[in-house]
């Protein structure tokens, strides 16, 4: 039976890029679509997409997506394409207030300062996203969760949508390319989310070290030019969490940008979902 992966993202080839993340978001899925592993991405919808170049599709009943978020009723919906010469399933998470921007760097305003509203917009995506599989009647078995910015919706899972039998029995995994914070995540922000106070005792501004308590496994990525491994170190709030919930991240690495280098890459990671390879 193919493995069912939900992966998160907030960046794809050629959709949306910054770092990484976008070449790791376009491979690796790939990889596993031609494998026959049903595999689905979502990601933002932002401004600067064109759905007519990449044949972005309404899809009738991700029309209206409720989200509780804020205390309020926000109403988002997901559209339907494919990756440019692929067969991967990728949804576009569509809130103008929040991915409406034409802005292209995605985390900083023009300044090159960290766009303050980040944390208020990818929690919004995380919490979407999982909503979202409601709507499509689709039960993955793996959450796959892309550094910090769509961290929230393996909490989320795990907390706020602990009791419900749709969700049963998902897996997350936290997958860190770039482990830093974008942006300042305060208590108030797992607020707008639906969190009880009492679940981020401990991590009130700390949301990856969080993430990495409600993570049933944490992989991370180097690339030639990127010892992640390194970043993780740096990052003393994320170190303290992993010992502190003794947690192990799993590492693979990308020897080289060439199709053999992720070839090697993505049966790292059949092997890592015990996918026969």
């Amino acid at each position: 039976m193919p493995r069912r992966i939900y992966f998160l993202t907030t960046e794809i080839d050629p959709f949306a890029q910054t770092y990484q993340l976008a070449q790791f978001s376009n491979r690796i899925p790939a990889i596993f679509n031609e494998k026959k592993q049903d595999i689905r991405i979502i990601t933002p919808r932002y401004g600067f997409i064109s759905e007519r170049r990449y044949v972005i599709r309404e899809v009738i009943r991700l029309r209206e997506i409720k989200v509780d978020y804020k205390g309020e009723e926000l109403i988002g919906a997901a559209k339907s394409a494919f990756v440019p010469s692929t067969k991967v399933q990728v949804y576009f998470l569509d809130y103008q207030p929040y991915f409406g921007s034409t802005n292209k760097a995605l985390y900083t305003v023009p300044a090159g300062r960290y766009n303050q509203r980040n944390p208020e917009k990818f929690f919004f995506f995380g919490k979407s996203a999982i909503e979202n599989l409601t709507y499509l009647y689709w039960q993955p078995e793996y959450l796959f969760c892309n550094d910090w910015t769509s961290a929230i919706a393996m909490i989320l899972l795990k907390t706020v949508y602990k009791d419900e039998e749709f969700f049963a029995g998902m897996r997350t995994v936290l997958n860190l390319i770039n482990p830093e914070e974008m942006g300042t995540v305060e208590e108030k922000h797992f607020l707008m989310a639906g969190l009880d106070p009492a679940i981020t005792k401990g991590y009130e501004n700390n949301l990856l070290g969080l993430a990495v308590k409600y993570a049933d496994e944490v992989t991370a990525i180097s690339f030639p030019d990127s010892d992640v491994l390194e970043k993780i170190k740096q990052n003393q709030k994320l170190t303290e969490a992993l010992d502190r919930e003794q947690k192990k991240v799993q590492h693979f690495s990308l020897a080289e940008d060439s199709e053999i280098g992720w070839r090697a890459l993505g049966t790292k990671f059949e092997e890592f979902f015990n996918i026969e390879v």
